[in-house]
C-alpha cells in the first residue's frame, strides 16, 4: 500500500458512515484516522495548521485509546469549534497518550459544513496490524 497516496478512506455501509484508517505506525494510524474523522466534517484541504491544543486522553486498551482520541477530538470541534489535521505525539502508548494538535477554528466563509458527527462508536471496531503497516476500521453515529 503506499501511504504518500493513501491515508484514509471512506466506507460503505447501508446504515452508517465509516472509515478505514492506515499508517507505518500507530502513532501515524491515530493521526491519519483524527484526519480522516475532520474530513467527514470539512474538505480537510481547507483546514491550516495555524494554531495548537494539546489532547490527553487515556484508554484500557487500544481500541479503547483509539475512540476515547477520536471523541477528544469530536468534542473539540463541537465544543469548541476546532478543525485539526496536524498532529505529534508526545506520550503514545497502552493506556495513554498525548499529543499537540493542529489546526484552525471552524470558519463558514471558508470551511463548507459537509456533515455532523454524534459519536465514535465501537461497531465493527479493529485495529491491526498488517506487515508492514497498521489499519483501523471506524464507524460513526451521524
Amino acid at each position: 500500500m503506499d501511504f504518500s497516496m493513501r491515508r484514509f478512506r471512506f466506507l460503505e455501509h447501508p446504515a452508517d458512515v465509516g472509515f478505514e484508517a492506515f499508517g507505518r505506525t500507530r502513532q501515524e494510524l491515530f493521526a491519519n484516522a483524527a484526519r480522516a474523522l475532520t474530513d467527514l466534517r470539512v474538505d480537510l484541504a481547507t483546514v491550516a495548521a495555524s494554531e495548537m491544543v494539546e489532547i490527553t486522553v487515556s484508554g484500557p486498551d487500544w481500541a479503547g485509546l483509539i475512540v476515547n482520541w477520536l471523541s477528544e477530538i469530536l468534542y473539540l470541534e463541537d465544543a469548541e469549534n476546532w478543525l485539526l489535521c496536524d498532529f505529534e505525539f508526545g506520550e503514545f502508548g497502552l493506556g495513554r497518550l498525548t499529543a499537540q494538535a493542529r489546526g484552525e477554528t471552524f470558519d463558514p466563509a471558508r470551511h463548507h459544513l459537509k456533515g455532523l458527527v454524534k459519536a465514535i462508536t465501537y461497531h465493527q471496531l479493529a485495529i491491526e496490524n498488517q506487515g508492514d503497516f497498521w489499519r483501523a476500521q471506524i464507524f460513526v453515529d451521524i
